[in-house]
């Protein structure tokens, strides 16, 4: 079987694509019938038009009908929706060590790879692999606005993605931030690059220092490159971000040693956007800066995490306290035992 999908996926790309998509919509309906297209677009995190031919067609295949209260599934769409569940659950869903820990942090799916990236370097090609798997899922076929944010994870998995993801795509990746102080490598400006690189679509950089005066930014703002790269942002169809180490962040932030300190005092173990949080999720600092806002994530449809190591576990657990639903976990089994674990 595992055969045949391949072949299936070599000859039309995107018809497992389409295959979920219209089980999700199928799946919407039975769920909350009588419902409106618009309801079903939220929930999906896709565009009102996109419900709408979706459904056409499926009402032309008589498995929903369109009432003026709503619409409902017909018999024969109940029936393909059941017989249609075992095969989505083989093909897209996940194992149960992965379902448990979505389940624990409270959001849509993640992904394990095997190994733990503190001693093996080989799970960072395996988290990129499944990056771009996910990517290559969920994205829509045509133009896409992808926000990379900076780090050495994200850095790591950028070396590895290929042109597959730009099949029937026009792929724009922007940074999401200004640049820190930090290796030129791992800043979001240099890995968007390098994933437009490796994928055959197309880059925009955000130069504009991290931390820069309010005033200042309302000058810089009105430059037409930059408004149109924060504009770019802001209508993300996916961001990708890592999770950050506390005590790393800060150092990579300039961040003074008193402040520092402050932050082991306070437990800090994590970082992601400019904020800092303790195991429990709560906030213990927050650094201004230019670029993506962790409160702007709940208006894009695709969030991909990207954090592994055994000693990320904290640091994961903390933040998902603050990820929106739709976030994809990509992780490896030394940070998802751990957090399963509760250590």
């Amino acid at each position: 079987m595992d055969t045949d999908l391949t072949l299936l996926q070599d000859l039309a790309p995107d018809i497992l694509k389409i295959v979920r998509q219209r089980f999700l919509v199928l799946e919407q309906i039975s769920l909350f019938a009588p419902v409106g297209r618009r309801v079903i677009a939220e929930k999906l995190g896709l565009s009102e038009r996109n419900i709408r031919t979706e459904t056409d067609l499926l009402k032309s295949l008589g498995l929903i009908e369109v009432k003026k209260y709503g619409m409902i599934l017909t018999e024969k769409g109940n029936h393909v929706l059941k017989e249609a569940a075992p095969f989505i659950d083989r093909i897209f869903n996940a194992s149960n060590l992965e379902k448990d820990l979505a389940n624990k942090l409270g959001i849509e799916r993640v992904i394990v790879v095997p190994g733990n990236s503190d001693r093996q370097e080989r799970v960072f090609e395996q988290l990129s692999q499944q990056l771009e798997s996910a990517l290559d899922l969920l994205l829509p076929l045509g133009k896409n606005i992808i926000t990379v944010l900076g780090g050495a994870t994200i850095s790591k998995a950028a070396s590895h993605l290929s042109t597959k993801l730009s099949r029937y795509r026009d792929l724009l990746f922007v940074a999401g931030r200004g640049a820190l102080g930090e290796s030129v490598e791992i800043q979001s400006n240099t890995i968007a690059q390098v994933m437009a690189s490796k994928t055959g679509g197309r880059h925009q950089g955000l130069y504009l220092p991290e931390n820069i005066p309010a005033e200042a930014l309302d000058i810089l703002i009105k430059d037409a490159g930059i408004a149109n790269a924060i504009s770019n942002i802001y209508n993300s169809d996916a961001v990708i971000h890592g999770i950050g180490l506390a005590d790393e962040m800060a150092k990579r932030r300039n961040l003074d040693v008193i402040t520092r300190s402050k932050l082991r005092e306070k437990g800090a173990v994590a970082e992601s956007f400019g904020y800092f949080f303790d195991q429990q999720g709560r906030l213990i600092d927050q650094v201004p800066r230019v670029g993506l806002q962790l409160e702007d994530l709940g208006k894009i449809p695709h969030v991909f995490a990207i954090a592994a190591g055994a000693k990320k576990a904290a640091a994961i657990e903390a933040y998902m306290h603050h990820a929106p639903k739709q976030t994809w976990l990509i992780t490896d089994e030394g940070a998802s035992n751990m957090v399963l674990k509760g250590k």
